[in-house]
């Protein structure tokens, strides 16, 4: 469902992003048409159906150059079903990464994306490059410990635990935050369950 800004900004919208099920959209396209809520050109003051042109596109919170992102609106008959939501591609052939991972690492599973097509504002805006959305060099094995454990595995260990509260607490706090290695965010928490070692 497409909302409106809670302060009214004309040729603006914030909807979900959909992927391409399809696989007709381009890296850099996307497809957003209009069900009975259709915006009104302030221009030629008609209803608009469907966007075409340039579109800026972002998420909040905006920490990247990148997290704002210039595409091309375009109409696409095979999409035509699909109303008031963002349309993204999909085709990992034609994208070396997810359109919607540029908008501050955006994906298809219930995000939502703001979109302004003024040309003022549109016009002289030029993506930045792609590669200031890759991470730099080992920023995840410096700054998060993976260790994968089942969610089964894991009830079953604090079952063990379970008459001692504190004990539970402790292994929820090390199962949620434990993936941090800043001990200021996990407090030192350990996994104290028997069959765990944490790392």
């Amino acid at each position: 469902m497409i909302r409106q800004f809670q302060i009214p900004i004309e040729r603006s919208l914030s909807a979900f992003i959909v992927p391409d099920s399809q696989q007709v959209l381009g890296p850099d396209e996307i497809y957003v048409a209009f069900s009975t809520r259709q915006p009104v050109d302030p221009e030629t003051h008609c209803p608009v159906p469907y966007l075409e042109g340039p579109v800026l596109a972002f998420r909040s919170p905006c920490k990247l150059p990148t997290d704002v992102r210039k595409f091309t609106a375009v109409y696409k008959p095979e999409l035509a079903h699909l109303k008031d939501c963002v349309v993204m591609s999909a085709n990992s052939s034609l994208c070396a990464r997810s359109p919607a991972s540029f908008l501050g690492g955006g994906d298809y599973d219930g995000d939502t994306v703001q979109l302004f097509w003024d040309q003022a504002l549109v016009e002289p805006f030029e993506n930045a490059p792609d590669f200031l959305a890759d991470p730099p060099a080992g920023f995840v094995e410096d700054n998060f410990a993976k260790d994968v454990v089942k969610v089964s595995e894991f009830i079953d260990a604090l079952e063990q635990v379970e008459a001692d509260q504190e004990m539970v607490l402790t292994n929820q706090q090390y199962f949620l935050l434990g993936a941090l290695q800043d001990d200021k965010s996990t407090g030192n928490c350990k996994m104290t369950c028997s069959f765990y070692v944490s790392p």
